[in-house]
């Protein structure tokens, strides 16, 4: 997921680890901490596997640590955007890093992702449905407590559905 963000933002340009910190962390949300501890091994990990270029440069009095593409990560990210999200505790994640980077696909495959993204959710509204009717049969003050909360995912799948037939539609506008 962190090599996926990393690559997508230097698909864009070069970036300090510090940006790219910062970048993931905005991507992500204020609730989630991104620490140095994880990307500057990742930079790393990506300049050994030859994906990525580290230069040191100096600026304003201090050395910084830019990181580059390279012709190896492109093609590493290209085919880290193709890769099915898997089922798991960080998909979510997964799906906005890739929605934030996706324009660097052809308009099929970014109708691909969305399709994905619309299926995830047709997924989650099925399982909060069939969760929903559960707690209705078994009627208690916890459950109407668990019911307000499984009502909201639904609301958000609902809601996230709706967006993704708009960005589809937008997106065949736009390149029509």
């Amino acid at each position: 997921m962190n090599e996926l963000f990393i690559l997508g933002e230097l698909m864009e340009e070069p970036q300090t680890g510090y940006d790219l910190s910062n970048a993931l962390q905005v991507s992500l949300g204020r609730h989630r901490k991104v620490s140095y501890g994880v990307i500057y091994p990742l930079l790393e990990k990506l300049e050994k596997e030859g994906f990525a270029e580290v230069t040191n440069v100096r600026t304003e009095g201090k050395n910084k640590k830019v990181v580059t593409i390279t012709e190896k990560g492109k093609e590493r990210f290209f085919e880290l955007m193709k890769m099915l999200v898997p089922n798991g505790a960080h998909n979510a994640d997964i799906y906005l890093i890739k929605l934030d980077v996706m324009q660097h696909l052809n308009l099929d495959e970014q109708i691909q992702l969305l399709d994905q993204f619309y299926q995830e959710q047709k997924d989650i509204i099925k399982d909060t449905q069939d969760t929903l009717k559960k707690l209705a049969e078994e009627d208690s003050k916890d459950h109407w407590y668990a019911n307000k909360k499984f009502e909201l995912r639904l609301q958000q799948a609902n809601l996230t559905i709706e967006w993704i037939v708009r960005f589809k539609h937008e997106l065949n506008k736009e390149w029509c």
